[in-house]
């Protein structure tokens, strides 16, 4: 995550990620704080569940910045 108008890593910002699943089931998936990168890397730890999820959203809290919500396609 990125303060574009700062240009520097946004620490400490939550992430909450659910997937959606190839039969129509939502799923939490995981969740924790962005690294001192501002990454945060949702997809290593589920791998064997990553091939039945067609869609996440990902909930991103800041203190600073607010919430806002993404949709991403699962990494091929």
């Amino acid at each position: 995550m990125i303060d574009q108008a700062k240009g520097k890593s946004l620490l400490k910002t939550y992430v909450k990620v659910y997937g959606k699943l190839a039969n129509g089931q939502v799923r939490f998936y995981k969740n924790g704080c962005t690294d001192l990168r501002g990454r945060f890397n949702y997809v290593s730890l589920n791998m064997v569940e990553l091939d039945a999820v067609q869609s996440f959203a990902i909930l991103i809290l800041n203190d600073e910045h607010g919430a806002i919500i993404r949709e991403a396609k699962p990494p091929k």
